[in-house]
């Protein structure tokens, strides 16, 4: 029976070829060393905790497929290939999967999509073992060359050479592969194949759960940690994590709002921690339903904080920073590419219930990149003032904007700005440029 075929044991004689040239070769003695280092703190506590909670877990649920006849002996290659890329990376990936609001629905329709399909019906057939061992070098040369590629826009034609040289490849694999289906149909019609077909989706649906489980487990733990530099009292901080549970339970991102509003408070007795679950609600509830705001006061900041977001611009939450100043801001979205890329954010700034300052604000690291960054800049100011103002942007802003030149221009009680702030010294001779709606 074959166990590997012959891609995998192309890759598995690179990596005993490669690992015995970093164990042997004086060269690599920092390697080793580091090497060393990285596999010593591998193995510390919380993460053997953590992988050991994983392993008895997915030994549960191939046991629970086994006795379901999903499962059988043939599939402990694929189980640990599976355990060792989806199970281990999602572990150390679990604050990028917070971050994805839409990572299990995508998760589930990924392992349902046509392409699922084709790519697992193109690894069926892999070329003579010769063939094999030439390819995984160059493909991931050709991989690393690309991502390399990929950082700068000089190296665009590069980058279009080695797209164009890995879909031609592509193209050939499943032209093989459609020839080996009609010549050699048996191959992919045995029953270990369908085995083969089903295990490894069913393994990352049924792993869902613990990942989502780890995630709220981890950010208790960060939460936890945060809560010691606010409250000093082990008892009430003990009780205020507990209330925490209790009110918040599985939501995590309104855990991490309500932490980061408590981070911003001394907290020395149960009303204060009263306080902070009340202004939570208390937000949330202005969330869902926001005052009607008149356009003489301002915007809603609910609404303001929505101009930009099909734009990449999406703010966090509607928050007080110090007293009765409130603030809702984007991360930075990046422009272009480049070793130091441009950055561009968006500012929502006001009181509880008015917002009176929208905001723009422009980094421009590479003055030889300004036309790019400004132009991006105007197209968004054009959709700021178009939903806030209901306005287009004139024509002097919009010159304003290229020439990167400070102008104010006033549309009755509302204020349009563009402030230009120079880096004095920068090595590239960078600088900010902020545009501003506000009210008056």
């Amino acid at each position: 029976m074959e166990i590997f075929n012959n891609r995998e044991l192309a890759i598995a004689l690179w990596v005993v070829a490669i690992s015995f040239y970093v164990i042997k070769s004086p060269k690599m003695k920092d390697v080793r060393k580091s090497f060393k280092r990285v596999i010593e703190a591998f193995f510390v506590k919380n993460i053997m905790s953590v992988l050991s909670l994983m392993i008895i877990y997915m030994g549960t649920i191939v046991y629970m497929l086994s006795e379901m006849g999903l499962w059988n002996v043939e599939q402990v290659k694929n189980t640990l290939f599976w355990g060792a890329s989806v199970g281990l990376m999602s572990l150390f990936k679990l604050e990028t999967i917070k971050t994805d609001e839409n990572f299990f629905k995508h998760s589930v329709v990924g392992n349902l999509k046509l392409l699922a399909i084709i790519q697992f019906v193109v690894s069926v057939y892999s070329f003579p073992l010769l063939a094999e061992v030439v390819l995984v070098p160059l493909l991931a040369f050709i991989g690393a060359m690309l991502a390399i590629a990929g950082t700068d826009k000089k190296y665009v034609v590069v980058k279009r050479l080695l797209e164009y040289l890995l879909s031609t490849f592509g193209l050939f694999v499943i032209g093989y592969t459609i020839y080996m289906l009609i010549t050699n149909f048996g191959e992919i019609a045995k029953e270990k194949t369908l085995y083969d077909f089903i295990v490894p989706p069913l393994l990352t649906l049924f792993y869902l759960p613990f990942i989502f489980i780890m995630m709220v487990y981890t950010t208790y733990e960060q939460v936890s940690v945060r809560l010691r530099y606010s409250i000093k009292s082990n008892w009430l901080r003990y009780t205020t994590l507990t209330c925490a549970f209790l009110l918040f339970n599985c939501r995590t991102r309104l855990l991490e709002r309500w932490s980061s509003h408590v981070a911003r408070n001394n907290i020395n007795s149960c009303g204060d921690m009263f306080k902070t679950f009340a202004h939570i609600h208390k937000v949330r509830r202005a969330e869902k339903h926001p005052l009607d705001i008149s356009p003489e006061d301002g915007w809603s900041p609910y609404e303001a904080k929505e101009y930009l977001s099909h734009k990449g611009l999406k703010t966090g939450f509607y928050n007080n920073q110090y007293g009765n100043e409130w603030v809702a801001l984007s991360p930075m979205h990046e422009l272009g590419d480049g070793l130091i890329p441009d950055n561009i954010a968006y500012y929502v700034e006001g009181s509880q219930d008015v917002a009176i300052t929208l905001k723009l604000k422009l980094n421009i690291n590479d003055k030889s990149r300004e036309v790019i960054a400004l132009n991006e800049l105007s197209e968004m100011a054009e959709l700021l003032c178009q939903s806030s103002l209901k306005l287009p942007l004139s024509d002097n802003m919009k010159n304003a904007i290229m020439c990167a030149e400070n102008l104010i221009e006033v549309y009755g009680n509302k204020q349009v700005s563009l402030i230009t702030d120079e880096w004095p010294d920068h090595v590239l001779s960078g600088y900010d440029v902020k545009f501003v709606v506000s009210s008056i």
